[in-house]
């Protein structure tokens, strides 16, 4: 009885080591990116008084990048805060791997490297707040909180 048991055992050990090999020879840092969207960083609170002005607006901004190996299409991914700011990435915005674009409070004109929120007021509270990406069917990516006190948190 018991060779017929490691009779069948073998074949199905033999089966999964060869399963495992290509996970073997897969680079670490490949392994451990499950998400194709990393915050880089978050300005949440320039130098100076906050003023209410564009310009204002403009020195407040989230980074993002692609941590995958091809072009993403953002069209309906999402940044969000813990209240109801919400910036979603414009139709067909493409960000090509190992790149990253900078998202400003305020209003301006878009860039392949620099994106506008649109709004007349901050987004970032300077007594902390947290940065969420999601992707175009709604799933979180990631999360980054940062306490108060700081001007910019290194996700």
């Amino acid at each position: 009885m018991r060779a017929s048991l490691r009779t069948r055992i073998t074949p199905a050990l033999a089966a999964l080591a060869l399963l495992a090999v290509p996970l073997a020879g897969m680079p670490a840092a490949e392994a451990a990116v499950v998400k194709p969207l990393d915050i880089v960083k978050i300005h949440f609170d320039p130098p100076g008084t906050d003023k209410a002005h564009n310009t204002g607006y403009n020195q407040e901004y989230i980074q993002v990048k692609n941590v995958g190996k091809t072009t993403l299409n953002l069209t309906g991914y999402k940044v969000r805060d813990d209240g109801p700011q919400v910036f979603t990435f414009p139709k067909n915005y493409k960000l090509a791997a190992g790149k990253t674009v900078t998202i400003r409070s305020g209003k301006g004109t878009n860039s392949a490297t620099t994106l506008y929120w649109g709004k007349a007021s901050y987004i970032w509270n300077n007594t902390g707040d947290t940065a969420r990406t999601f992707n175009a069917a709604g799933k979180l990516l990631e999360s980054c909180k940062y306490p108060r006190g700081g001007s910019t948190k290194t996700c």
